[in-house]
């Protein structure tokens, strides 16, 4: 049995049984409506439907407010990928996903969940229909992808100063449909998704259905012995009880393992000789021929989730939601960790040398219980849209390494001991170890990163949020404020926002917004809990701009100008080889900048998106036993370099085609993508005081055609993507160069 149904037994089990009982008495006790059964529910004011969206513009959003709103209307930068865009993109993950929104970068290991850079900061705030979720992303199971830059929500209990990425999931439906999709590409992607929804109960005012999701494949890669393998089963439930009540039941089940070169330095796709225009310097001098490398990054994942939500309108102004989501990833990370040459050996072998094995085992669980309360009335003149609302959450992240100093290369699988047991792996052509954590040549650590704590984390938050349209229907302002209570580390905040928008006429609007964010900093030291905790991380933002209406005007989007300014960040401070590791609040970043981003629809078929971002984030403030002092001018070397994975300029730039007229061609569709941004773009790797600059100004292609028709009296979808048509070679990610020149053949037919 897997792990989405054990959480239905104990206290979850009763809370969905609660839940349920909950809203068939309050469907008993609530006045019948004249309609018939056959009707379906009233609209969740607190999620979006693709019917919302036209093409690539979309009408409103659910993020940042708790509540569907018009998105010229609101205070806030929302970017939204909508199903149209994410089925021309024909992308897998969130991350491609976000490839054509302003300002937004990937960031971290691939092995791992997906984490971005937003408006300079990273974030690794990945929501799913408003709640964090820890589930690996995958576009088998979501609608549409909507991007909350800054820190501008109040409803997410502690808010990032980054901004928040919410993942919108497909929902069962009460019409019988089924779909089937099949990718493959040039260097050995195979991928199958099949999708089928199935109404299965009409009893009265009682309907029921249920949507399942499966999706397995191979993602390959240009690079020799890399890989991604998924699975993933995703089964969702709905019920709608009248026209009052609607109960979702989101299950998730995801298996994954695979390999991928985890960094190179200069980064190659695989033979020499290296791009010379990718190279490192450093704070400290470091030989040409020397770098930190780790061959391979193994891994080995399985992440399970629930999600259930209650709906009830209570009465025509006032609605109730009751969510409850536990999620869970168990991940083993191995990989060699050295020092490695940047010129061929005699032999013409690039090897690692003074290597050593480290087996990275990791469990990150989350629990949460919310509930919202809307008032959607009128007060005399004017109307409200009040929210009401209360989070607890609580985190279980647990991550140690185990680092060996003896390293022998053969050519047999090895068994590596972790706290599951035993385990063998197979390194192909790199060096291997057999070891346990009681060996003399091996350092057993915990809680390696400053984020991670092997204690739970909980957190509590109430907010209350009112959105309010004046007479005229001209200004819209909203007032809100959270009470953010971290209860494991007896720190609290509380976090405002106010912002207005005005309709200036002629489909444009000018808007302002103030908001502040809070979140937990961690343990002072992961090996002394005598320390404590820390002070929780604080964040303030400052945004002005206009807003482009799209029900009156071809052109949708924004302009923002924004500041940002984060404090009490924590800096990761170890001695030699993680001897010690203590945690010091001493960091502060700044992050200034504009973003640009508009839809342009001047006809029903032809759609243009050009997102712009002008960013200029850096360290403000850090202390010298964080980054040293190696020019001596009392400062630390690290203030004023430029915040890692940021171009100070970025344009993207997509359009597509559809031929919809009754001539030969109608069904077809084509188009494509240009991405630049200008260097130098830095990583920063402070636990070596090393920086990589990326040189150049790169350019990317993406191109796409498709096809639809009919076969059989089934619709039927062919599709082609190139990615990287340019074959451009920049980072995509900290350490990792893109994905070379690809190109992606999808066939997908629906009944």
């Amino acid at each position: 049995m897997t792990a989405p149904f054990r959480f239905a037994r104990g206290l979850p089990g009763l809370l969905v049984c609660a839940a349920l009982g909950a809203a068939l008495l309050s469907a008993q006790t609530t006045p019948r409506s004249t309609e018939t059964s056959a009707d379906v529910v009233r609209l969740d004011p607190f999620s979006v439907s693709a019917g919302a969206d036209e093409g690539y513009a979309a009408r409103s959003s659910a993020s940042g407010l708790g509540f569907a709103v018009d998105l010229a209307k609101l205070p806030i930068t929302v970017n939204t990928i909508t199903p149209a865009l994410l089925d021309d993109l024909g992308v897998v993950k969130v991350e491609d996903a976000l490839r054509y929104v302003s300002g937004v970068a990937n960031e971290g290991r691939t092995s791992k969940t997906e984490s971005y850079i937003l408006r300079g900061f990273v974030t690794g705030a990945n929501l799913r229909n408003g709640e964090i979720f820890s589930v690996p992303t995958d576009v088998a199971v979501i609608e549409r992808v909507e991007v909350l830059k800054g820190p501008a929500s109040i409803v997410y209990g502690v808010a990032d100063p980054a901004g928040v990425v919410n993942s919108v999931t497909k929902k069962a439906s009460m019409k019988r449909s089924a779909s089937l999709s099949l990718l493959w590409d040039e260097y050995g992607s195979a991928r199958g998704v099949l999708d089928v929804n199935q109404p299965f109960l009409t009893r009265g005012d009682v309907r029921m259905s249920g949507r399942f999701v499966v999706a397995q494949g191979r993602e390959g890669f240009p690079r020799p012995y890399e890989f991604r393998d998924r699975t993933i089963f995703a089964p969702n439930f709905r019920i709608e009880v009248g026209r009052n009540t609607l109960i979702d039941l989101d299950l998730h089940h995801t298996k994954e393992n695979g390999r991928v070169n985890r960094i190179q330095i200069p980064w190659d796709r695989g033979s020499p000789p290296y791009d010379a225009s990718i190279f490192a310097i450093g704070l400290v001098p470091v030989a040409r021929d020397f770098t930190w490398v780790t061959p391979h990054d193994d891994w080995d994942l399985r992440s399970e989730g629930l999600d259930l939500r209650v709906t009830q309108h209570l009465s025509e102004s006032l609605t109730l939601q009751v969510a409850f989501v536990r999620s869970q990833i168990d991940r083993e990370h191995y990989f060699n960790l050295g020092n490695g040459r940047l010129a061929p050996n005699a032999q013409g072998e690039y090897l690692a040398g003074n290597t050593q094995m480290v087996v990275e085992p990791s469990n990150i669980d989350h629990r949460g219980v919310s509930a919202k309360l809307l008032y959607d009335g009128v007060f005399g003149a004017t109307s409200h849209k009040l929210t009401l609302g209360f989070r607890d959450n609580e985190d279980v992240n647990y991550e140690y390494a185990y680092y060996d100093n003896s390293v022998r290369a053969d050519i047999t699988p090895q068994v590596i001991a972790d706290r599951s047991g035993g385990r063998t792996v197979r390194f192909k052509g790199m060096p291997r170890t057999v070891f346990r954590p009681t060996d003399p040549n091996v350092l057993t650590l915990s809680g390696t990163t400053a984020a991670t704590n092997p204690n739970p984390v909980k957190v509590r938050s109430a907010y209350v949020s009112d959105y309010i349209t004046l007479p005229g229907d001209r200004l819209n302002v909203l007032l809100g404020a959270s009470y953010i209570d971290i209860v494991t580390q007896g720190k609290d905040a509380v976090v405002p926002q106010v912002g207005l928008v005005y309709d200036l006429g002629r489909s444009v609007g000018l808007y302002g917004l103030y908001s502040k964010s809070a979140k937990a900093n961690g343990p002072a030291s992961t090996l002394n809990p005598a320390l404590g905790f820390l002070a929780p991380e604080e964040g303030v933002g400052k945004e002005v701009g206009l807003r482009f209406n799209p029900a009156s005007s071809n052109v949708s989007g924004s302009l923002a100008f924004f500041d940002i300014q984060r404090s009490n960040i924590v800096q990761f401070l170890g001695g030699g080889l993680f001897t010690q590791n203590n945690n010091l609040p001493s960091g502060e970043e700044v992050s200034r900048g504009v973003e640009l981003d508009l839809t342009y629809s001047p006809t029903p078929e032809w759609s243009l998106l050009l997102a712009y971002a002008n960013t200029r984030a850096y360290i403000s403030k850090q202390e010298i036993s964080v980054t040293p002092d190696y020019n001596g001018d009392g400062i630390s070397d690290a203030v004023g370099l430029v915040k890692e994975g940021v171009a100070r300029n970025d344009v993207r730039l997509w359009t597509s085609y559809r031929v919809k007229s009754a001539s030969r061609l109608r069904g077809l569709s084509f188009g494509g993508g240009v991405t630049w941004r200008e260097g130098p773009i830095y990583q920063f790797a402070g636990y070596i005081q090393r920086l990589i600059r990326e040189n150049g100004d790169p350019t990317r292609l993406d191109l796409f055609v498709g096809y639809r028709t009919k076969l059989a009296g089934r619709d039927v979808k062919l599709q082609a993507n190139w990615y990287n048509a340019a074959d451009a070679n920049y980072l995509d990610r900290r350490g990792y160069i893109v994905q070379p020149s690809t190109l992606t053949f999808t066939l997908e037919t629906a009944w």
